[in-house]
């Protein structure tokens, strides 16, 4: 059970916000006795307390166990103590003088910007990736696939250093997990329409072109999926969590793009015969794996919808 006080001393009126249990209710009491009530509520992690009106000459702040962070200032006639008891990973709520509280959905508090930590500046070098294999990949000389390949396969690794980093360091941000998403759809549809443009060696364009259709519709569809699940709330939101469908399908179609972006030209700078079996198997390999990526995109997709039809009216 945590527990969230707020004591308001300014001319003779004092505030208590107490929560326990997971229900919270605010008592408002001034020197007439008179009182009214409000509630809390809590949608979420939250990333700070929102100022009280009157608390404008002095302020003591203490977050209590569990919490990265201990600030305190005094001095004035006026004093407030609020004494927070958050949970781990940004677990906790914003309080508004009106005796409202939100976390997440509709309850953020603007403040100065995201701050650029190191894991979101690794997130960031993946979206900078992105115009720059499109500008290489189509410029000539034989070292423009490999190059390629080399970039895109760096650049997924980061897709788990961000979020490794992050963790171990603490650094989960709202910024971070809006941008992680953001870059690995813009990465892997960024390759799939350039492959659609310039197949590689030997391979079909409908080959490619098929199965990234999908690949892409399959992304816009779930993206409006996770909006309105988001907007909806509840059981709703709980239903589009990640399943393993749509972890395998990512990790075949960064195999499938490492493979094809790097075979484009063909495999002679992996020391393959051009015309030999091994390179033609290699390629084929891509093109296996980018068709099993659009099946599991499907999959994956068919699960969630079933999952939230029930809450659509």
């Amino acid at each position: 059970m945590s527990t969230l006080s707020l004591g308001v001393m300014s001319g003779g009126i004092g505030g208590i916000v107490s929560r326990g249990g997971g229900v919270a209710t605010r008592r408002r009491t001034s020197a007439s006795g008179t009182g009214t009530g409000g509630r809390t509520t809590r949608a979420g992690a939250a990333h700070g307390l929102s100022p009280v009106t009157g608390l404008a000459e002095g302020a003591k702040v203490r977050y209590g166990p569990g919490s990265p962070l201990a600030t305190e200032r005094g001095g004035g006639t006026r004093g407030a103590s609020i004494v927070a008891a958050a949970a781990a990973a940004g677990d906790g709520e914003a309080v508004s003088d009106g005796g409202e509280a939100a976390a997440g959905g509709g309850g953020a508090v603007p403040g100065t910007g995201p701050t650029i930590n190191l894991p979101t500046a690794i997130t960031l070098v993946r979206v900078v990736a992105v115009p720059v294999v499109t500008a290489l990949f189509y410029a000539p000389g034989a070292w423009v696939s490999p190059t390629c390949c080399f970039i895109f396969v760096m650049a997924a690794a980061t897709d788990w250093l961000d979020g490794y980093l992050a963790r171990r360091m603490n650094l989960v941000s709202s910024f971070g997990a809006f941008l992680d998403p953001v870059a690995d759809k813009l990465m892997v549809a960024a390759a799939l329409i350039l492959l659609c443009t310039v197949a590689p060696r030997g391979v079909p364009a409908w080959a490619v072109a098929v199965p990234a259709t999908i690949i892409i519709g399959r992304e816009i569809t779930m993206s409006a999926i996770r909006e309105w699940a988001a907007a909806a709330g509840g059981e709703a939101h709980s239903a589009v969590a990640v399943n393993s469908y749509g972890k395998w399908k990512t990790a075949t179609q960064l195999v499938a793009l490492s493979i094809l972006l790097g075979v484009r030209d063909g495999a002679a700078w992996l020391g393959l015969d051009p015309v030999g079996a091994a390179a033609g198997w290699l390629t084929q390999g891509g093109v296996v794996c980018l068709w099993a990526s659009a099946a599991l995109a499907l999959l994956s997709l068919w699960i969630y919808m079933v999952g939230v039809f029930k809450y659509m009216d």
